[in-house]
């Protein structure tokens, strides 16, 4: 087809002719020529307008197929020496374990409050908060009226036994030698009896106050004896009210020893979980003040009543903590490694996710020497991997590894526009 500017031209060749030939048809060719060069222009302006829109509408469209999409090109070699790795991910069968918060107690078995026997002033204290003790170390040691009085008690009564001792010895040579008639030698025997025994009332009453009379009369002797307040248990002074010269009683606690070396987590599990918890259940404990340790212990208790406002039942866990790091008060979390409640899901390792901005984001691997930024959501921390909960399907490949180095390759890419010019 001719263009525009060849048919006018032709037009003109032949309305000139037509004049020459014909005079009196000029004006109705001149009129003719307009109409027809008013059609053409018409239609050409249409053509261009529609070409152009259409050309419009594509460029958007191309536009908006890489709008919001950030994609990295990475030959295979600079994959291989940046340690990128690609795998396939897919659905795969996953026990859950039970996720609960917990709070670290004493273990209530292996703690002592300990006051003193009976009322009296603290006279040495020898054991400060902190402190390792053993079973029966003195803490510290007071005195009191009625220590005063069974001493003076025990004093009084070991000298009339030992009177009444040495009166039946010479009540007995008297009697072998026919002096003194059998009758002296049979009361003299019920008085020593009767001392004995006052005694033997006087050395329990010491040992109700937790002295051994015997032991002290042995290594020290003279004045009575201290009231000595003693450790029932091996462990740390973990608190300590005591002070030197206070009158104490009988209801006030003086030290509290507790073996730390073994504590108890409390579980809060929630009726729907109760079904797969029992005694002997394997469980994580882990703390925000040690990140990258796990402390590891067996149920050992599930209570028998629920509590109505949270809907939970307290479980029991016993933790060995022999290096002290866990302190009782602190809260804690707790992966119950429980049976059933399996499910398919689509996990990553940590590593595998990034992110950017306050989204997580991964790279799929579209092409062989190609990767795509993909926004993903993300679920539960499930060990060292990532439960994907959207933004992948099962079957597309991951780099799993160097998700840095093509975060990198992409940041450098930003600062480059399409004609090669730093932004």
């Amino acid at each position: 087809m001719k263009g525009t500017k060849e048919l006018i031209r032709d037009i003109g060749e032949t309305l000139t002719d037509t004049i020459r030939r014909n005079k009196k048809t000029a004006l109705a060719a001149i009129g003719a020529t307009a109409l027809i060069l008013a059609v053409l222009s018409f239609s050409g302006l249409t053509v261009t307008k529609e070409h152009g829109e259409d050309h419009g509408k594509e460029a958007a469209h191309t536009e908006g197929e890489h709008e919001g999409t950030a994609v990295v090109h990475l030959t295979k070699e600079a994959q291989k020496s940046s340690g990128i790795e690609v795998q396939t991910v897919s659905l795969e069968p996953f026990t859950a374990p039970i996720e609960a918060t917990a709070a670290i107690e004493l273990n209530g078995d292996r703690v002592a409050k300990i006051s003193s026997r009976t009322s009296g002033r603290l006279v040495k204290i020898t054991a400060s908060q902190g402190d390792t003790v053993r079973t029966g170390q003195a803490l510290a040691y007071f005195d009191s009226p009625e220590l005063g009085q069974a001493w003076a008690e025990y004093a009084k009564t070991k000298g009339r036994t030992e009177l009444a001792r040495r009166n039946l010895q010479r009540e007995e040579t008297l009697f072998a030698k026919k002096i003194s008639p059998e009758k002296d030698v049979i009361r003299a025997r019920q008085e020593l009896a009767e001392a004995e025994a006052d005694l033997s009332f006087a050395n329990e009453r010491f040992h109700l106050l937790g002295i051994d009379i015997d032991q002290y009369e042995k290594k020290q002797g003279g004045d009575h004896p201290l009231i000595a307040v003693t450790s029932p248990i091996n462990g740390s002074v973990i608190e300590r009210t005591a002070t030197q010269g206070e009158v104490v009683s009988t209801e006030k606690t003086l030290f509290t020893v507790a073996d730390l070396s073994n504590l108890w987590v409390i579980i809060d599990i929630y009726e729907k979980d109760l079904g797969r918890v029992k005694p002997g259940t394997a469980v994580k404990v882990s703390t925000t003040g040690y990140v990258d340790k796990t402390f590891r212990g067996i149920i050992s208790y599930i209570g028998e009543v629920m509590d109505v406002k949270t809907r939970t039942v307290k479980a029991r866990v016993v933790v060995e903590n022999t290096n002290r790091l866990l302190k009782p008060g602190m809260y804690a979390a707790v992966l119950i490694e429980a049976a059933g409640g399996t499910e398919r899901l689509i996990t990553v390792p940590e590593e595998t996710v990034f992110l950017d901005g306050s989204k997580n984001y991964v790279f799929i691997q579209t092409a062989p020497e190609k990767f795509e930024m993909r926004e993903i959501a993300v679920g539960r921390t499930l060990g060292k991997r990532l439960e994907v909960i959207r933004g992948l399907t099962s079957g597309e490949p991951v780099a799993v590894k160097g998700a840095f180095i093509l975060k990198s390759e992409l940041k450098k890419g930003e600062l480059v526009d399409e004609h090669g010019h730093g932004k």
